[in-house]
């Protein structure tokens, strides 16, 4: 929107920085002609995780609510930016025909479904059905850990707090080797960290057109046939680039194009549970913000930064990954009586 209508701004955006071209599409969609070109396109724009809509893009989501109908969706207690003032989102949220959701779909499990509950009402959440909070002495937590998700069936995840990543290294690692004491052993686990999938569209891209090359569709089939590892997500890639071809005879093709394209597929891919990544994946807890695991460790060190309520919301955020089990790790003893616990 901001190429197309760039030449109305008194400014030049940088295309780089995300804010900007946030702060440029706010102006023009003030502008009856911009609002009514992006509406003719998308009459219905839905905008999800919306409590953590930044100034710049509230302004944004305003501007385009005055000329498409617009599906808001947003739980402020799920916003993990303890910085954000989520009061401007709140009582614009309101203004709207707001409904409350209340149906409960991730998971069965009493345990965990209690516990959510529980944070929300700033309370301590409880072991039960799905959920065990539990502190091990540290030669146990290895054990603990590996039993929990080599036992596991479906996808598995380690969630990891903030700070807590040299604690969680160690125990990836001794995991990844497989470890044995006299009374039990576990053979080596497929585990590492969870990598996105910019590394692998990158290359792709690279490997399909150069910075400056614009190419036609039949050469960026030709090419991709050509690729030695293609990626799972590369089928729909094709599928956009064929249908581009039939319903909008484009033919021709450029790097930025092929990277948009990529980046929508390999995230969707992601999105929907695949990954690169096989056996069992290690990321932030944030990182695992709109993931599902069929079983969750979550490992929970000292010194998290923030308050009370910042706290219940990052393993609310941790807890509700898990669709069947969830195994929460505390390193010491005394964080079982701190928030969040309690």
């Amino acid at each position: 929107m901001v190429r197309r209508w760039s030449f109305l701004l008194s400014f030049v955006p940088d295309f780089s920085r995300f804010d900007e071209i946030c702060d440029a599409c706010g102006m023009l969609l003030k502008r009856p002609e911009v609002a009514n070109w992006v509406a003719a396109t998308f009459p219905i724009i839905a905008i999800d995780e919306a409590q953590e809509l930044k100034p710049c893009m509230l302004r944004v989501a305003k501007a385009l609510s005055a000329s498409t109908r617009l599906i808001v969706a947003a739980d402020e207690f799920q916003c993990l930016d303890e910085q954000l003032d989520t009061g401007p989102f709140s009582e614009w949220f309101a203004t709207g025909n707001v409904q409350r959701l209340t149906l409960v779909r991730r998971t069965g499990r009493q345990g965990l479904l209690d516990a959510g509950v529980a944070l929300r009402n700033s309370e301590g959440p409880k072991s039960g059905s799905g959920l065990s909070i539990r502190y091990e002495f540290p030669a146990q937590v290895k054990f603990t850990v590996g039993h929990a998700l080599r036992n596991a069936t479906g996808s598995r995840a380690i969630l990891v707090a903030p700070g807590s990543t040299p604690w969680a290294n160690e125990i990836i690692g001794q995991l990844a080797s497989g470890i044995r004491s006299k009374r039990q052993s576990i053979p080596p686990l497929p585990i590492a960290w969870d990598t996105g999938p910019s590394n692998e569209i990158s290359k792709v891209v690279d490997a399909l057109c150069s910075t400056a090359e614009q190419i036609s569709s039949s050469e960026v089939l030709r090419r991709i046939g050509q690729l030695a590892d293609t990626p799972a997500w590369m089928p729909a890639v094709i599928n956009n680039i064929e249908m581009a071809r039939r319903a909008h005879g484009k033919n021709i093709w450029s790097q930025s194009e092929l990277f948009a394209v990529c980046s929508k597929r390999a995230n969707l891919h992601r999105a929907y549970g695949y990954s690169s990544n096989y056996g069992i994946r290690v990321m932030t807890i944030q990182a695992a913000k709109n993931r599902q695991f069929r079983d969750v460790v979550v490992l929970w060190g000292p010194g998290i930064p923030g308050s009370a309520d910042h706290l219940r919301r990052l393993l609310y955020n941790a807890i509700s990954r898990a669709e069947h089990n969830c195994t929460v790790i505390v390193r010491t003893q005394l964080l079982l009586g701190q928030p969040p616990f309690i």
